[in-house]
């Protein structure tokens, strides 16, 4: 999670826990070991004072993390001067995985800037009662599907590859219509 920090909003003192999206600390840190090694501390060091104090990963969030990157191939450890003290570089399998994540950053980017207002005003909308933490996650799901095959596409492009997303979006957008004109229309199924 993060520490309790205060912040002022347009004159208004306020308290707020920082939450941070799943997925982003591991992106983060890959980010972070691209430009040099580093080690746990230096990488909780560089969050919190990138973040202006609002985050600070604790080290039940950042040692582990490392553990699970460098056991899948993602980073390595590099020897160094100081005792008890390990530093971390991206291995090449790390560098594809975080080449991946920075397409997929820019593709969000440019395609996808539209959704978050909505998702953001969905969160608050009292939805929880009519299974949202359901509906939230199969939105996550399809979008994190709907970018995977758009960048997969883009990198090997075939007729029938577009041609089978053309014809599951279509799909889709016929189904979502259907349910669009019955909830209008009064009727839930």
């Amino acid at each position: 999670m993060g520490r309790r920090k205060s912040l002022s909003i347009g004159g208004v003192h306020t308290r707020f826990m920082a939450t941070v999206p799943r997925g982003l600390l591991r992106y983060y840190i890959l980010e972070l070991l691209s430009g040099s090694p580093m080690s746990g501390s230096e990488i909780m060091d560089t969050i919190e004072r990138e973040s202006g104090g609002l985050w600070r990963p604790s080290p039940g969030s950042i040692y582990p993390l490392l553990e699970w990157l460098r056991e899948r191939g993602y980073i390595k450890e590099v020897k160094t001067n100081e005792v008890g003290v390990k530093k971390y570089v991206l291995t090449e399998r790390g560098e594809e995985f975080l080449k991946w994540h920075r397409e997929v950053k820019n593709f969000l980017k440019k395609s996808c800037k539209f959704f978050t207002p909505y998702f953001l005003e969905l969160k608050h909308s009292g939805l929880e009662d009519y299974g949202f933490s359901e509906l939230k996650n199969s939105i996550r799901n399809f979008m994190e599907r709907l970018v995977e095959v758009e960048i997969l596409i883009t990198r090997n492009p075939s007729k029938e590859a577009v041609n089978m997303f053309t014809t599951i979006l279509n799909e889709a957008s016929m189904k979502l219509e259907d349910l669009k004109k019955s909830i209008e229309g009064g009727s839930s199924g």
